[in-house]
């Protein structure tokens, strides 16, 4: 129960912060234990101040673009 109830919150966080559900996300949302999991990485990857922001977006796309990511 506590797993769907956290699949919910990461969706509608999900879909406040880029607009639209996305297709990873529904994804994920299959293995809860991971959805949760890589939610909780990503938010301490943003909230971690030791490398600067700008930085941290450059990396992203850079990663994005090796393995082809569409989004």
């Amino acid at each position: 129960m506590f797993s769907r109830i956290m699949v919910g919150v990461i969706r509608r966080m999900a879909r406040k912060r880029l607009g639209k559900d996305i297709a990873p996300l529904d994804t994920l949302a299959t293995h809860p234990g991971v959805l949760i999991s890589y939610a909780k990485f990503g938010q301490a990857l943003e909230k971690t101040s030791l490398v600067p922001a700008k930085l941290k977006v450059l990396a992203q796309v850079r990663a994005a673009k090796l393995v082809e990511c569409p989004f």
